[in-house]
């Protein structure tokens, strides 16, 4: 008789138990999705990122099977090098991008050393706002929670771009965002480069072809700009290679080695 009693407090315990990890999964699944929609309706309501953020692009990465290589981003170290404005906005953006990259694939770590480069670049633009003082506690509480740290750098994204245009430097944004695209197309080629020239990392190469596009338009409207010249031949140039492969056509190993040497020269001129 026990042991029938002890069964079915076991069985009604599992039960039990089941039914709260259920409970805190959907509640977590929900919080997310709450998380979600306040940040589009934010991007809605301000000045509208005008591109998809780095997370996008390393996340196709990753579901191209490719892996994380510490070796081709930028070392945290170096932010100690860049003194003039258009160094820090182009180097914050190159830095939001390898904290894409570090925090995809679960990278603690060096997800910790670009939020503090990144953290620094903020505070020497004076981009103080109210989400930027808080982002390096967010960020470190939720080390572990790669859903919610994305929607947090996300945001960040979103913030620290709206903060620059709300405050008339609509320059100033635009490199962070040049800085943040360079970043992506340079991990993008340096990965294709140790692979052997993988199929499925060309097509990661070949959908970025839009956020250069649109970006080149953008900086265009600056094109007297000193420091919007300092990147933005260099757009061009691969703004051209992708009309020059049209739509959907595959990139032929020349092509990419030509455009590969200028992203790596482009972005040696950013890191220094």
């Amino acid at each position: 008789m026990n042991k029938k009693v002890n069964v079915v407090l076991l069985v009604a315990l599992s039960f039990v138990f089941t039914y709260c990890s259920n409970a805190k999964k959907e509640a977590a699944s929900e919080k997310a999705a709450e998380k979600k929609q306040e940040l589009e309706q934010f991007v809605e309501e301000q000045f509208e990122y005008p591109l998809p953020t780095s997370f996008e692009v390393t996340k196709m990465l990753q579901d191209a099977n490719a892996s994380y290589n510490s070796e081709i981003t930028n070392d945290a170290g170096n932010v100690d090098k860049y003194v003039a404005e258009w160094q820090k906005a182009l180097n914050l953006g190159v830095y939001g991008a390898d904290l894409s990259y570090a925090s995809t694939f679960d990278k603690q770590q060096e997800s910790v050393a670009f939020l503090n480069a990144s953290r620094r670049l903020i505070e020497e633009l004076n981009v103080s706002t109210a989400f930027n003082k808080s982002l390096a506690n967010r960020i470190e509480d939720n080390l572990e929670n790669k859903d919610s740290l994305i929607l947090i750098i996300t945001e960040s994204f979103y913030q620290t771009y709206n903060y620059l245009n709300k405050s008339g430097d609509e320059k100033t944004s635009l490199l962070v965002v040049a800085g943040s695209v360079i970043e992506g197309l340079y991990i993008t080629a340096q990965l294709i480069e140790a692979s052997d020239y993988n199929s499925g990392l060309m097509n990661v190469l070949a959908a970025q072809k839009d956020q250069v596009g649109d970006l080149t338009t953008l900086m265009e409207a600056h094109a007297e700009d000193e420091n919007v010249n300092k990147v933005l031949p260099f757009l061009r140039y691969v703004n051209l290679f992708y009309d020059q492969i049209g739509e959907g056509a595959e990139i032929s190993k020349g092509q990419f080695d030509d455009v590969s040497a200028s992203i790596s020269e482009m972005r040696a001129k950013i890191v220094g």
